[in-house]
């Protein structure tokens, strides 16, 4: 869900690189597959991962929506109103804000707004491909050679091989919280069939609609890649809307596309609460206590505020400049896939494994998780690249930055002596729905073993 506001908001990354080629879940089972002298700390470290990922993917969405925002405004005042850098701040604060006030609803509530948001983003898709394709000028269409063989290194590497890698960023980006639907597992009825599937269906969708999406702006975006990349708009996909549709046809597509993308923030914001919300629940952020306490109404609201706090804090990138508040893309897909290799690794290493309902077989599994683990290495190696070749002080990667201060801080709070983390994190609290749900599954092992004798 939401595929086409996060092409729309990520593909600068794409174009900007190799032109048109270009926590419940991973924190759970860190525990359950990790031997018990590494447990404690291994869980830390995920917990950390996975709320940091999950805070940068929700604020640099938010971003992103600010920019079409942006990019809306200036194009019904004709480039009258180019916004500043405290401007976008602002309209990112009440983005923020915004999403914040859609999320301190009633798990019932926001199950029925999901189902909403679904429609959305289906009506988006449409909207976006008919619109484009039926709108665009012959002279702005282009060949088939031109979306899958031209390429143009449009980025600040000089080797093309390295462009054409950075350009993952936009996928990588896109598909990024493939467990997301696990966060909300706690609140799900029968979780442990309904999670799986929904977390293949929803790639296997984004599969299709994301190819779909890609396909129709290659084909309609004309070959001018460096006038979008450096577009006054400030977002490409605007100056292709803008160029294909005029002036009320591109603002009232984009208008669809930041409500799309505003639903996609909330959902985000869901997602990163309820980690936050589960790793306080064990202790394991500051302010624990404060944090894991629930509403009247059965909502994380103390977790909600603490993830607009620190989407409002990583905001404040964007006053450093345009590439630094870039960076947090690379943060979200570093913090995820840091947590997410965390449980595959102890998979592979330690092979204290029980297969649950939803499993491949053996050899399969194997080899899924070897794989999975190189790709996703791979690509946070990747990520720790510059936008620049020889970078100075303005262009570096400020991903690495924060990503270095929380792996310190995480570590050092953990160790430190008489306070730390290691003399009261002992992983995942159980919950009386687990406590239960294991009782009942002893009764029934009990009842067929006392019937099998009795037979």
């Amino acid at each position: 869900m939401g595929i086409a506001p996060a092409i729309a908001e990520s593909m600068v990354f794409s174009l900007g690189s190799a032109g048109s080629v270009g926590m419940v879940w991973t924190y759970l089972w860190v525990a359950r597959l990790t031997p018990p002298r590494q447990r404690a700390f291994m869980c830390w470290l995920a917990g950390y991962m996975n709320v940091l990922g999950y805070i940068s993917i929700y604020a640099s969405t938010i971003y992103a929506a600010t920019l079409i925002l942006g990019a809306i405004c200036s194009i019904n005042t004709d480039s009258v109103f180019v916004a500043t850098k405290y401007q976008n701040y602002g309209m990112f604060a009440a983005t923020t804000l915004l999403t914040f006030a859609m999320t301190c609803v009633p798990s019932q509530t926001l199950s029925r707004l999901n189902m909403f948001y679904i429609f959305l983003q289906f009506a988006m898709l449409f909207a976006l491909i008919v619109a484009l394709a039926a709108g665009t000028p012959s002279e702005l269409k282009n060949s088939a050679s031109f979306v899958f063989a031209d390429f143009q290194n449009t980025g600040f590497w000089t080797n093309n091989g390295w462009a054409f890698m950075l350009s993952f960023l936009t996928p990588v980006w896109v598909v990024s919280g493939f467990e997301s639907a696990a966060t909300i597992a706690e609140e799900a009825s029968n979780a442990a069939k309904a999670v799986p599937f929904a977390m293949v269906s929803s790639l296997v969708t984004a599969t299709v609609t994301g190819w779909a999406v890609i396909i129709t702006i290659a084909f309609c975006m004309g070959t001018d890649v460096i006038g979008i990349v450096t577009s006054p708009l400030g977002q490409p996909l605007a100056q292709i809307a803008f160029n294909s549709l005029g002036k009320s046809g591109s603002v009232a597509l984009l208008v669809f596309l930041w409500i799309s993308s505003v639903a996609n923030c909330s959902i985000l914001m869901v997602a990163a609460s309820r980690e936050t919300f589960a790793f306080a629940r064990d202790h394991g952020l500051p302010f624990s206590s404060y944090l894991r306490v629930l509403s009247s109404n059965k909502t994380p609201i103390r977790a909600i505020s603490f993830v607009a706090l620190c989407t409002l804090t990583e905001g404040l990138l964007m006053l450093v400049n345009t590439i630094a508040i870039n960076s947090i893309f690379n943060l979200a897909i570093m913090g995820l896939y840091f947590a997410y290799c965390m449980p595959l690794v102890s998979r592979l290493l330690f092979r204290n494994f029980t297969p649950g309902v939803w499993y491949m077989g053996d050899k399969i599994s194997y080899i899924s998780a070897v794989y999975s683990v190189v790709w996703m290495t791979f690509i946070f190696v990747l990520l720790l690249f510059p936008s620049y070749e020889d970078p100075n002080a303005d262009e570096m990667n400020y991903a690495v930055v924060v990503l270095g201060f929380v792996l310190v801080f995480c570590t050092a709070y953990y160790w430190c002596p008489k306070y730390g983390g290691k003399t009261f994190f002992k992983g995942p609290v159980r919950t009386i729905d687990e406590i239960l749900e294991e009782r009942g599954d002893v009764r029934e092992r009990v009842a067929a073993e006392i019937g099998g004798h009795e037979a």
